[in-house]
């Protein structure tokens, strides 16, 4: 489990392979060649560079080793990892649909929290 940490280096959730986690461990949301999709298939971003970035190709979040036109701050203590709950296989449960374009990794910041950005599906 590879913690996610926001624009401010806090643990807002873990990556497992292209799996996303919120932090107890809820599966959230996958990885598909380079896009970021809920388990609905809705699109909601992309994974760059180890950078999660929002539609308009603004970063929202990253994990360890993120490298690009932005410097990630440094991380805060991160929490023990919490076991992951059973993940759906997005390939036979999902249908997805695919942007025709993905975004160009900006320069910036997004004003966006992890939480608009992956919602958990309880919610």
């Amino acid at each position: 489990m590879e913690p996610i940490f926001d624009r401010n280096g806090k643990t807002v959730g873990w990556l497992r392979e292209d799996v996303v986690y919120d932090l107890d461990g809820a599966n959230l949301a996958f990885v598909f060649r380079g896009a970021l999709f809920e388990y609905n298939g809705k699109h909601v971003g992309s994974f760059s560079n180890k950078f999660f970035l929002d539609e308009e190709g603004k970063a929202v979040a990253f994990v360890r080793g993120a490298r690009g036109a932005i410097v990630p701050p440094l991380p805060s203590a991160i929490p023990i990892p919490p076991k992951p709950m059973t993940t759906p296989s997005p390939a036979r449960t999902t249908t997805i649909s695919v942007p025709s374009m993905p975004p160009v990794h900006s320069l910036t910041w997004s004003d966006k929290p992890w939480a608009v950005l992956v919602k958990h599906p309880k919610q």
